[in-house]
């Protein structure tokens, strides 16, 4: 299981930081926060729903070079 930062996860998606973070304040695209104060993190699994979900397409490859 990979977890994705909102930026490699915007990337997956292409669109921008904050488009990811309005679909997670939205509750549209699931995400955690590990620690108290930590940044959100979206689990791979939970992209890949909401891509399904949505029938958007991914661009992992985009991620996967970093």
């Amino acid at each position: 299981m990979r977890i994705l930062t909102t930026g490699q996860t915007a990337k997956a998606l292409q669109t921008s930081v904050d488009t990811v973070r309005r679909l997670i304040r939205l509750g549209e695209l699931k995400a955690e926060k590990f620690t108290a104060g930590s940044r959100h993190r979206i689990r791979e699994d939970a992209l890949r729903e909401y891509a399904q979900r949505q029938r958007v397409t991914l661009s992992l490859d985009a991620i996967d070079s970093e």
